[in-house]
């Protein structure tokens, strides 16, 4: 019986964009798999998640077989106990990394964001990481989360482009969440008083650009919210201003993250590069009305659905912060077709698209595989 293993370290990992995108599209493939929703060359295949013994295994499994593995859980974890456990099998790896040797993998690499804006990394992460990008597109097999993304792949690596495949995030986790609305209480805030921004604060983000566009605003009771945390060894941090109308909430759970949305003005997504870019999208299941960075990836993924800005001038955020705050009908449009908008990206595509690679993958393995 041929064996599929999913490469599981992300669950040893703080919970940013790649981590939620490995969780969902996992959980995702396991629901197909129990379905029987798989192509033919597919139905035989015996499937493992295999992860670092230490790591959190939170997610609802039936058809995947989780396996714990020891020896780590970070980049030697990878490249030595799981290159050995799965040596025979075919590899799917979600986070942008894999074991440099391993014969046979199908690796997704979200975004290009170490070549484009390397002052949000360590050193040693950007080397490391070059180098497994430079060596995983020419030995495995790669797809990425967007055709911006797709593009920048093939330029930095010097790749063709259409060898790359793309597998869409989706927001459908967030559609069955219970909102814990206690968060507003415990944040001090009332319906409507506030901006929201989510995003891991590093510089890429852009969260002082927003900072000082809120702050020329100057909106009476308004405040800004932001939700995000840092990751210190892998990511620099900026210095981001003070004052009683921001709030700066750290980490939150879904459930608080959705309470939040569904009370904001509106959510604001001020990046200045993405492979994709899920917040928005979020927010936008949640009926909160976005303000997006004029980005390609963000174009992309949000489409005609949000009020955009120029990520360079601060001047244009403070200009579609006022509409949504002075033009009622404005605000509601926004909602409606950011409902609309959201419904475009579903983890059950998203997981047929992997199949597909997967089931073209195993229909020319090796002999003996």
């Amino acid at each position: 019986m041929k064996t599929i293993s999913i490469n599981g370290r992300f669950l040893a990992q703080p919970v940013t964009g790649v981590q939620r995108f490995a969780r969902e599209l996992t959980q995702a493939l396991d629901r197909k798999i129990a379905a029987g929703d798989v192509p033919p060359a597919l139905r035989s295949a015996n499937w493992r998640l295999v992860v670092p013994r230490d790591a959190r295994a939170e997610l609802d499994l039936s058809a995947i077989r989780m396996e714990r593995l020891g020896g780590g859980s970070g980049h030697l974890w990878e490249q030595t106990a799981l290159a050995w456990r799965t040596r025979n099998d075919l590899l799917v790896g979600f986070g942008g990394s894999g074991p440099l040797l391993h014969r046979r993998q199908l690796t997704v690499i979200h975004d290009a964001t170490i070549f484009r804006h390397p002052d949000s990394f360590s050193r040693s992460y950007r080397l490391f990481h070059s180098l497994l990008g430079f060596v995983l597109t020419r030995t495995a097999t790669i797809a990425t989360v967007s055709h911006f993304s797709r593009r920048e792949l093939g330029e930095i690596f010097r790749v063709d482009p259409d060898g790359i495949s793309v597998v869409y995030n989706a927001t459908d986790h967030f559609a069955g969440l219970a909102p814990d609305e206690a968060i507003l209480e415990r944040l001090h805030l009332a319906g409507g008083d506030y901006f929201l921004l989510v995003g891991t604060l590093k510089p890429n983000k852009n969260i002082g650009f927003a900072i000082k566009a809120f702050e020329t605003l100057a909106a009476p009771g308004q405040k800004l919210v932001i939700v995000g945390g840092i990751h210190a060894r892998v990511f620099k941090g900026g210095e981001y201003g003070e004052g009683d109308d921001l709030i700066f909430a750290g980490r939150l759970s879904d459930a608080e993250i959705a309470a939040l949305e569904r009370h904001a003005t509106a959510f604001i997504f001020p990046s200045l590069y993405e492979g994709f870019g899920i917040p928005p999208l979020e927010a936008m299941s949640q009926g909160c009305p976005v303000l997006a960075s004029d980005i390609p990836p963000v174009r992309e993924a949000c489409g005609e659905a949000a009020l955009y800005f120029d990520p360079s001038n601060a001047t244009t955020l403070v200009e579609a912060m006022r509409q949504v705050l002075d033009e009622p009908a404005r605000r509601d449009r926004l909602i409606a077709e950011g409902y609309a908008n959201a419904k475009r990206f579903s983890w059950a595509g998203s997981a047929d698209a992997l199949l597909a690679m997967i089931a073209r993958l195993q229909s020319i393995a090796p002999a003996g595989a």
